[in-house]
Formats: C-alpha cells, structure tokens, sequence
C-alpha cells in the first residue's frame, strides 16, 4: 500500500484530499493529526503504514487578498489584525442579495469546530453520505499531544457519540512531552531549549525525525539529547549512504543497468540468500510494528537490519564479488541482490525520513518519487529459517572470535594459524568453512569434540544468588564445588538442576547459584557465549609474522590512497624505508601487495612519513604514475 509522506495535517478544509483514499481499489487507512511540532509530526507519521489523508493549511494570505478583494472597506494587507475587534470593522458584500455581511458578536467553542472535522471536510451528511458512513468513518487513529484529552480528543468523541452514537476513532496515539537530556522541562529560563531550525540546518530534518521516534514511544516523554541525533546521522544514514555510494560507485564502472539484471534466487549463493530472508523478516517486523503503532520499534528493526545485517556482514562479506573481473552469475546476483534491497529499504523509511528515500529511489529506479510506491509487503517464501541458523551461528562464531582478538590485543590483520570451535557443528557449517577463515583471519577451521582439552573450568558459588538460598551453608557449598568435577557439573546443571547436600539437607542447585570461570590452556585463547565456543591458536609463527607485516603496508598503502584522492583504478608507485625484517616480508610478498594496491612499483625511499607496523617503524608514502 502507498505510505505517508505527510508531517502534517490540519483539521482544516479537505481540497484534493480524496485522491488519497483510495488508490488502485484499496483502502487506506485514516488517520486525523495537527500540530506543527517536529516530534508530534514525526510520530504521526510513523503511525501511519498507508498513507494518511493530506488536508490542506489554510492560506492565510488568500484569506487576506479576498478580503482586500470583497471588503466594503479598504483592506491594507501590511497593517489587517484578523482578530476581534479589528476583524469586525470589516463588511462583505452578500454576492445574492447584494447587502452588506456583517460579522456575527458570537465566537463559537473552537473545539466544537475541531470536533466537528471528520464531517465538515467531507461535507457530511449534505455530500458523500453513503461513502463516509461506509468507508471514511471512523478514523483508524487520531494522534496528537498529552494535551488534547480534554480537548480534540473530547470533542471528537463528545461530537460523535451525539451525531453518529459511536467513537470516532478507533485507535488513539498521544504524544508527550519533549524534555531535555536531564529529564527537565524546556524552558527559556532555564535556558535548556533547544531551536529546531538550527537542528533541522545542522543535521537535516530526516536524522532529526528519525532520532524523535527512534528515542522512545511517543506515549512517554522523550529526552531529548543532540549527541544522540549525531549518532543518528553517523551509524544509521552515514551507513546508508557508505552502502548507497558504494554500489552506486561500482555500478556505474561496470556501466549496468541494474534494475534489468535477473538472476533466480534458488541460483543466488547462500549469503544473497540470508540477507533475502533477513530483509523480509525486516519488512515483516516493521509492518507489524506499524500497525501497532510502535513507531519505536519500527525503526529499531530498520536500523539493525542495515547496519548490523546489510553492512557490517552482507556488505562486507560481499565487497570482492562487486570488482571480480568476470561478469558471472556470481556478480550478477551481489549487484541484483544489493539493488533489490536499497529499493526496499528506501520505500521502508520513507513514512520517517522521506528526503533521502526519495533521492535514493529516484536515483536507483527512475521513477518519480517513493511516496507514490507501495509499502513493501513481505515474501514469506523468502523467509529461510534454516539459511539463517546456520549464518546465524556463524555470525556468533566470528563475532565471538573478534571479540577475542580484540581483547587479548590480537589484531585482525594478524594471521593465526587455527580457530577451534565445536565439532557437533560441523555437519552444520562445514561449507562455511571459508567465510570463518577470512573473518577470522586464520588458515584453519577444526572442528573438534573434546574442546574441554584446550579449556581449564573452575566454579565458585554465586554468593549473590546462592547465599539467599543457602544461608550459613554456603561456605560447605563452596568446599563441595571446589572438590567436585566442574566439567561433569556444569553439563549437568546446564541440563536442568542437580541436588546436592549441605547441612544435612538436599538442595536444588540450579545454574544461577553457580560462578563458572573458563579460560584456555597455554598457546590459546577463547571467547564464549551461550554456551557457544571460539578457540583461538594465539603461537605466531615467522610465517605469520610476516604476513601480518604485509597486511598492515596494504591497510596503510590503502589509507595513503584514499588521504590523496586517488580514483579507484588509478595506478601508483609506493615508496619504502623499512628495517631488514619489514624488507624482508615485502620482498616475499611483494607481486601481492603490487596487486592489491594497484602499484606498478615498490621503490625505497629515505625521508618519508612514518608508520607503526607491528612495532616497526616503517616509512611508506605513495605517488600516481
């Protein structure tokens, strides 16, 4: 279905408003918002799946003009107050009878006049009577501030349940109030506002959206904070564009015209697969966030999707396939894949942050805008659960190991020479055995059964938890630990609970009351998560020693690439000032790194900048040829 581009509707007059409430046979859905406010404006929008009924704000200088047009006095449109009592100075002349339109003393409830909405914008029930008693009555939500429960809302109600003997909504979304990031009221005295024009021109109103609704639900106050609004434009749009550019980039090199490549999914490789799967799992959990109105979780999902699946791992696992020299299926189906999905997630955060879905969707498909496009509707079929446990593990396994490396200050461009992980796992990834070794920069995968050979366990009581349960036996509790098998208990325990006897009485020992401690044997060292293990070979061979040399001189090669601005395809010549071990490793890769650089040339050279690699300083610097 069409979603909403609107931030904002009024309770005014309809205009073309009927354009929007039906589209191709399908109904859409309704919805009554006002305000002006960024947030209230935001969370409207994200309520909103289908596209809401745009109202037209009323023209106030076309009202000014057509008084200055019909007025019986002359009307000076500098100088005109519409308020009472100046606005009752001014007579129209009666276009029937031709008297002279005086303005009536009363001034009628304004909230009656908002309460009256749903019909007069329709012209109910003098037009469109059948119509809106069967398709635009009652309103699938109303949304506005905390503010309104004793106004609109009342109205509304108090209006409809007279006229029509029913609510006229059927669902309502109150936003709170904004706060600053201490939880304080804003306010000019305590000099905590802050001015959404500076916002919108510092970060652009997509991020600043997009932070709003992300934040908390529009039902509890929102803390507003700027630095969080930065992460907006760093992790998620700064993301999206890196992804967006990179393809865009790629793209045009190949001149291709994506949108005309197709490729089968059953022949599309496992990875295109699983983030197929990941994407409509994505659209399924955003639609039903939306249509709960959980705007929050809504983005939530998006966000994790793009950065988490789509570029920390599809992207990035993918990033080969895009500058492989033959145009095979293999490539097809990366550029495919990654274009089918940018499409997607344009038309999945247009409803919260349409300025760069739309410049995104008409760049990428040629059509006019994304806010005439229908919501993107998940492909169940696509969804393969199988494909994403097993990536999912993988996922687990390689995150497990970085984490590792990173804690023992193992770098990643650093080569090991094995990672161990559970041999029951084998049958599940054993073809995933090349994506682990690249991830985890190793040159073997073992899958072994026994990992207890490369692991120490020790378990002490969790006196937090077992001291409440225990009292005064505890210390027997600790002796009895520190006495028993801690392999053969923790599988025990992890199995359900165990008894054990302690004062001369049993006891359930579930796994809370336990502190199990593990750590690797000599040479290794292991990250664990759920019972899920990654085993690392941490002994460095000269070998691997110098192959860690020549992965940094590439990652600083690259870096010195980008730092000059140099085009991707240009060629270069890299000068050198290196120790006799640093030399030593180039000269035996040296047709590698030449190849990964695109250097035509591995020249020496005194003077130059100064790099650590590895605890060695080494001189590189580039030129183009």
């Amino acid at each position: 279905m069409p979603h909403a581009s609107a931030t904002r509707c009024s309770i005014r007059s309809c205009g073309n408003m009927e354009q929007y409430i039906e589209k191709d046979g399908k109904r859409l859905r309704l919805g009554y918002t006002t305000g002006s406010c960024a947030a209230a404006a935001a969370k409207a929008a994200a309520g909103a799946l289908n596209h809401m009924p745009i109202a037209r704000v009323t023209n106030l200088n076309r009202t000014i003009d057509e008084l200055k047009e019909k007025g019986v006095e002359a009307v000076d449109p500098e100088t005109i107050d519409l308020h009472r009592p100046y606005v009752d100075d001014i007579h129209l002349t009666c276009p029937e009878c031709g008297k002279t339109m005086t303005r009536i003393p009363e001034v009628m409830d304004c909230w009656f006049d908002s309460g009256a909405m749903p019909y007069a914008q329709w012209h109910y029930p003098f037009e469109n009577k059948e119509r809106f008693e069967k398709e635009l009555f009652p309103a699938d939500f109303i949304c506005e501030g905390i503010d309104q429960t004793r106004g609109w809302f009342y109205s509304l109600m108090a209006i409809s349940t007279f006229i029509m003997g029913r609510a006229p909504y059927k669902n309502v979304l109150v936003n709170d109030l904004i706060l600053d990031k201490e939880g304080k009221k804003m306010s000019k005295s305590r000099g905590n506002t802050v001015s959404p024009f500076e916002l919108l021109d510092k970060y652009g109103a997509d991020a600043l959206r997009w932070y709003l609704v992300s934040t908390s639900p529009a039902w509890t106050p929102t803390r507003f904070d700027e630095d969080g609004v930065k992460e907006v434009v760093s992790k998620f749009f700064g993301t999206l564009k890196n992804i967006y550019n990179f393809f865009v980039l790629y793209s045009n090199l190949e001149d291709l015209d994506v949108a005309s490549i197709q490729v089968p999914y059953e022949n599309r490789p496992e990875l295109d697969r699983w983030i197929i799967s990941r994407y409509n799992k994505c659209i399924r959990e955003a639609t039903a966030a939306l249509d709960s109105y959980e705007h929050m979780r809504m983005v939530r999902t998006i966000n994790d999707f793009v950065v988490e699946d789509l570029s920390n791992w599809y992207i990035r696992r993918a990033r080969r396939r895009f500058y492989a020299e033959e145009m095979d299926e293999d490539k097809k189906s990366v550029f495919a894949t990654t274009y089918e999905i940018l499409v997607g997630v344009a038309k999945l955060i247009a409803p919260i942050a349409p300025f760069i879905s739309d410049e995104m969707y008409i760049k990428l498909t040629g059509n006019e805008t994304v806010h005439t496009a229908y919501y993107p509707e998940a492909d169940e079929s696509l969804i393969d659960e199988k494909v994403e446990e097993r990536m999912g593990l993988v996922k687990t396994l390689v995150n497990l190991g970085r984490g590792t490396r990173e804690k023992e200050k193992l770098k990643v461009r650093q080569p090991l020479q094995e990672v161990i992980i559970d041999g029951s796992y084998e049958s599940i990834i054993s073809d995933l055995v090349p994506l682990i070794q690249e991830e985890l920069n190793v040159k073997n995968v073992v899958f072994e059964p026994e990992l207890d050979k490369y692991m120490n366990f020790s378990i002490k009581p969790n006196f937090r938890e077992a001291g409440k349960a225990l009292g005064k036996n505890v210390k027997e509790f600790g002796k009895k630990l520190a006495e028993c098998d801690a392999k053969k208990l923790i599988a025990e325990v992890q199995g359900g609970s165990v008894t054990m006897n302690l004062g001369g009485e049993d006891y359930e020992i579930p796994e809370d009351y336990l502190d199990v401690r593990i750590s690797a044997k000599e040479g290794f060292v292991v990250g664990m998560e759920n019972n899920v293990f990654t085993i690392l070979e941490t002994t460095l061979t000269p070998e691997l020693i110098n192959e860690g040399y020549v992965r940094e001189i590439i990652s600083k090669v690259q870096q010195l690439r980008k730092q000059h601005d140099f085009e991707m395809m240009d060629h270069i010549r890299i000068y050198l000032a290196a120790d006799e071990e640093i030399q030593n490793a180039v000269n035996g890769a040296k047709d590698h790194i030449m190849s990964e650089t695109l250097a035509d040339e591995i020249a020496a050279k005194e003077g130059i900048e100064v790099f650590d690699i590895n605890g060695h300083d080494t001189g590189i610097a580039v030129e183009r040829v």
